[in-house]
């Protein structure tokens, strides 16, 4: 495997397909629906078959490239599902982790917009191509490669009422014209592309004709376009967003969740729409731990969507899919947006999103410089087009899908792997159910009493979260008995429900003074039965969250 690639469509089904042939026993691949365009939604299985079927072990689910022009995380997933494949019966940890729980796995949920972003000509959209809300462009600037050369740059127009000039710290970068100032030369900065309707005066930006954005499709306080732009015209109305939807509520052993996006470096949690006081509190502090440990081990920042990351301040964003997962499933669930080209420059501790409105333009300066040195084509100097509708004009400026948007290839790989270790944590901290004890002591007259005792040695509970059990999104642990012929229960139920087991997210004090960690990942259930012929009982436990298990007693 080559990480420091970006995988075409093409090439990631050719490698899925070789996975499958070399770990049959490890991946299955399942199509789970189709894009608009009738490319195959294939999803990862990652499991060791031979300890049980997917549906029977606790779940993570990971996917990628839900925004077109997101490429990195498709790579991540990459990694992470070829470390566990790799290290299956080699490293300890890997083999535990597939022996006992499943990765659900979709390395490419927009693989339409993926193809445009890396077509030889590219376009840039945000999710989907089907054109939305309406069939014709609309007036004004619409982004694309005017020149032909592969890049979507930037266009500068001299316009004495512009609001750029150049910066006197390098000439090939562009600064903000200060509010008061007059007498220089000033530009107009614009994306790459075409007018549509032009009248040879007004530029304006254009609504994009495919302006679906698959983020605000899912069916959490969803909300029409005229209130939140590319939702799509009702919940999950978009094929690849419904397949997910659809696979997903079919899964009710998912307990823990991963969206990889590009970019800032920073690991999000909901709420996009509340404030963290209006989270129910126990949850709200695992979501912090959680998120502290993906921080110690990929050094990106956790934060709130709410309180850290809003594009403008009192506008929320609704129709996520974290917040579906969180608030509709009861699944702890992140947005990972991967690399940051400031930080990378050695710009630390930026605001996400204030950063872009106001910042030093020797941020600028540091960025230009480090982009020289480790990714020279992603900065173009300008030069003279002659443009078909504006005349004369200057390309130039970012190569934003290789720089901002995306690592340069030299940095890509290391972006990529410094992931994987979260991905392994979040299985490790899955509920999972085994059992403690189970016997049957005889009482005599052929009658026997029959003791099971199930712990739930994960970090998480098998409710997973608060919010799972207020949305009633899984059962409780249920053990069923199934007697031979001539067997009888004389005490207990043939089918009883054991209720939820704690794991040690509910014991968060961290000092030791007055320290108390009750059992509560610990149930006992007893029953006697009439067995005159003796023989065996089948013991099946069932477990959403944390796993099936089934047993055989000889009494």
């Amino acid at each position: 495997m080559d990480f420091i690639h970006y995988f075409t469509n093409e090439e990631l089904e050719a490698v899925l397909t070789g996975w499958q042939q070399a770990y049959p026993r490890l991946i299955s691949l399942q199509q789970i629906g189709e894009s608009y365009e009738k490319r195959p939604l294939t999803l990862l299985v990652l499991t060791n078959q031979d300890s049980g079927s997917d549906l029977d072990k606790p779940a993570v689910w990971l996917d990628a490239n839900i925004h077109a022009t997101e490429l990195t995380g498709t790579t991540v997933v990459l990694h992470i599902a070829n470390s566990l494949l790799e290290g299956y019966g080699k490293d300890e940890r890997i083999t535990r982790l597939l022996d006992r729980a499943v990765y659900y796995i979709l390395p490419r949920t927009n693989p339409d917009g993926a193809a445009l972003a890396m077509a030889p000509n590219p376009k840039f959209i945000r999710s989907g191509v089907r054109p939305y809300p309406f069939e014709d462009k609309q007036e004004g600037l619409h982004e694309q490669d005017v020149d032909g050369d592969g890049r979507v740059l930037q266009m500068r127009l001299r316009d004495p009422n512009g609001d750029w000039k150049v910066s006197e710290l390098d000439a090939r970068m562009m600064e903000k014209r200060a509010p008061d100032e007059s007498g220089g030369e000033y530009f107009r900065l614009l994306p790459e592309g075409l007018l549509e309707s032009y009248n040879g005066w007004i530029i304006k930006p254009a609504p994009a004709l495919q302006g679906l954005d698959f983020n605000r499709n899912f069916p959490f306080e969803w909300r029409p376009e005229g209130t939140q732009r590319g939702a799509g015209p009702f919940p999950a109305s978009e094929p690849e967003i419904r397949a997910v939807v659809d696979f997903i509520a079919r899964h009710p052993n998912i307990s823990a969740a991963v969206s990889y996006h590009t970019f800032s470096g920073v690991i999000l949690r909901p709420y996009s729409t509340h404030p963290d006081d209006q989270m129910n509190t126990d949850d709200l502090w695992v979501y912090q731990r959680i998120g502290k440990r993906g921080s110690e081990l990929t050094g990106y920042r956790n934060v709130s969507i709410y309180h850290d990351f809003m594009y403008r301040p009192k506008e929320v964003t609704t129709g996520a899919f974290d917040d579906w997962m969180y608030d509709h499933q009861g699944v702890f669930a992140f947005t990972v947006e991967l690399w940051d080209l400031p930080t990378a420059a050695g710009i630390k501790e930026r605001k996400f999103i204030e950063w872009f409105r106001e910042h030093p333009v020797s941020d600028d300066l540091q960025i230009l410089q480090w982009t020289d040195q480790n990714a020279p084509q992603g900065y173009v100097p300008w030069y003279a087009f002659d443009h078909p509708q504006l005349g004369k004009v200057e390309l130039g400026g970012w190569d934003l899908l290789y720089t901002w948007s995306n690592p340069p290839l030299g940095q890509l790989e290391a972006e990529v792997a410094r992931n994987v270790n979260f991905a392994l944590a979040l299985g490790e901290m899955l509920p999972h159910l085994s059992v403690l004890a189970l016997d049957a002591a005889p009482l005599g007259e052929g009658r026997y009493a029959l003791r099971l005792v199930l712990e739930n040695d994960g970090y998480l509970p098998t409710y997973t979260c608060q919010q799972g059990k207020t949305r009633a999104a899984m059962r409780p642990v249920i053990v069923e008995l199934e007697l031979a012929e001539g067997m009888a229960l004389v005490q207990g139920k043939k089918r009883s429900e054991l209720g939820h087991l704690e794991g040690r997210s509910n014991k968060v004090d961290v000092t030791q003074a007055g320290a108390f960690s009750p059992t509560d990942n610990r149930v006992m259930a007893e029953w006697v039965v009439s067995a005159p012929k003796a023989g065996s009982l089948g013991v099946n436990i069932l477990c959403q969250r944390g796993g099936s298990i089934k047993r055989v007693v000889n009494l």
